[in-house]
């Protein structure tokens, strides 16, 4: 990649404070949303970057932005939690968080530069394509999922410890969904002794829990008689702890929510039938910053490398 290239860092947790050291180790970098971690510890991050006053300026003039995991909460705006001194108030205590519209942020981008993203919104996708900027997900990388399953499942047994009265040896977990995240997990808590049933829908899932030393439970089978499980992690983003399984699950089970979106769960169902949910969003931002900083760093510098390096080959 030139030498050359000038980076707009925006938004996000502690990961894209990491991100913005990284990156600025090497190139021009412009950042903005970081407000809250002015005159702390974390502030060295930004050291060698320029601070901007708005993030139309930290934009206007980047061949490259990078935005953070994920890139907004709503699909409208972006997702900026340090970007004000105190947004952890309440009521006219608290500072509210600057409304900053994607799509207006993407008008304000030089015509061929390229975006970068985790989870970027289609409607943010398609309006960077109309205006001549290159939109790529980082969260769709294969090295990114893999890597941040370890931080996800570290996060998610952390919560665990300091959510239930017991230790998690002889515990009985059910870990819904046996992709990169719940096949990380089930492994470490097999590890600390706990006794694990794997749940999923393919044969091929099944068939790796068994391999990895888990109980493989079919998720029909499960959904017609559910376990007893002192707790419950669920990965799948789809609605599965519906009304009607809630009722059925025991009362007092614990239920760790790591499913985008909290999709997983009819939260207002769980609580009327005596099932505790604790929503585990974003861990690897909470819970690890530096390790899961420094894998979105490592697959930006790959994607920036690979765009750029095509862009002077064609020129």
């Amino acid at each position: 990649m030139p030498d050359n290239i000038k980076i707009g860092i925006l938004g996000g947790d502690r990961r894209q404070l990491v991100t913005a050291e990284c990156l600025a180790a090497s190139y021009e970098c412009a950042v903005w949303g970081f407000a809250a971690v002015y005159g702390k510890e974390e502030e060295g991050y930004l050291k060698n970057t320029v601070r901007c006053a708005d993030p139309e300026s930290a934009v206007k003039c980047s061949d490259a932005v990078i935005l953070p995991l994920p890139v907004s909460t709503d699909g409208i705006r972006l997702n900026c939690p340090l970007a004000v001194k105190d947004a952890s108030g309440t009521g006219a205590e608290r500072a509210e968080l600057p409304d900053v519209r994607l799509l207006a942020l993407c008008g304000k981008m030089p015509h061929g530069s390229l975006l970068l993203g985790g989870m970027i919104p289609p409607v943010v996708k398609k309006y960077a394509a109309e205006h001549g900027v290159t939109a790529l997900d980082y969260y769709d990388s294969e090295e990114l999922q893999i890597k941040n399953s370890v931080p996800t499942a570290e996060g998610a047994i952390a919560a665990c410890i300091g959510s239930l009265p017991f230790t998690v040896a002889g515990m009985r977990a059910a870990v819904f969904g046996y992709g990169r995240v719940g096949r990380t997990l089930a492994g470490r808590l097999r590890a600390l002794g706990a006794d694990v049933f794997a749940v999923a829908r393919s044969r091929r899932d099944l068939s790796n829990a068994v391999c990895d030393g888990c109980i493989p439970v079919p998720l029909d089978e499960y959904c017609s008689f559910p376990l007893h499980c002192d707790a419950v992690f669920n990965t799948i983003p789809h609605r599965i702890f519906d009304a009607d399984l809630l009722k059925r699950i025991p009362r007092g089970t614990v239920l760790f929510e790591l499913a985008t979106g909290n999709a997983g769960v009819d939260t207002a169902a769980a609580e009327e039938n005596g099932i505790r949910v604790i929503p585990l969003p974003s861990l690897p931002g909470k819970t690890a910053p530096r390790t899961a900083g420094e894998i979105i760093c490592s697959v930006v510098r790959g994607l920036l490398d690979e765009h750029f390096a095509g862009t002077a080959g064609r020129a």
